[in-house]
């Protein structure tokens, strides 16, 4: 079987820190899988989400911690990461500094624009954090292909 050329460790990295938006799998109680787009933060090797604590994923979550993460570039060569692991959501709910320090970075850098936002989020409904750790991964970088 062909294998993916690997991402290193620094160009891992170097993705982790860009606005992209990770793709997060969780199970329903039936079994059913569920992917949500999010913002994400990557803080001591876990991944951080902020949304709605009512969001499918965070019920999800609140049955079965089980899920799967995909970050990956959106233009070519293509580059991502493909993680398995657990997920639990934790607070502190209506963190709006919080929310607004790790907003920013999709917001051109803009905390105080990103704390805003932050807040008109929170007045729609009660903001959680979910904080995924991976166990397995799969890396792959196109622009390493031969």
């Amino acid at each position: 079987m062909p294998q993916m050329p690997p991402l290193s460790d620094d160009a891992l990295k170097a993705m982790l820190s860009q606005p992209l938006v990770a793709k997060l799998a969780t199970i329903s109680s039936k079994g059913n899988p569920h992917i949500s787009a999010l913002w994400f933060e990557e803080r001591d090797g876990d991944i951080i989400f902020n949304t709605w604590g009512t969001t499918r994923a965070a019920k999800n979550l609140n049955n079965n911690p089980k899920a799967a993460l995909l970050i990956d570039t959106n233009e070519f060569p293509y580059a991502g990461i493909h993680y398995s692991g657990t997920a639990v959501v934790e607070g502190p709910a209506n963190d709006q500094d919080g929310m607004g320090k790790m907003f920013a970075r999709y917001m051109g850098g803009d905390v105080a624009a990103a704390t805003e936002y932050a807040g008109q989020l929170i007045s729609m409904g009660e903001r959680i954090y979910i904080r995924f750790t991976p166990e397995k991964h799969v890396a792959w970088d196109f622009s390493q292909a031969s």
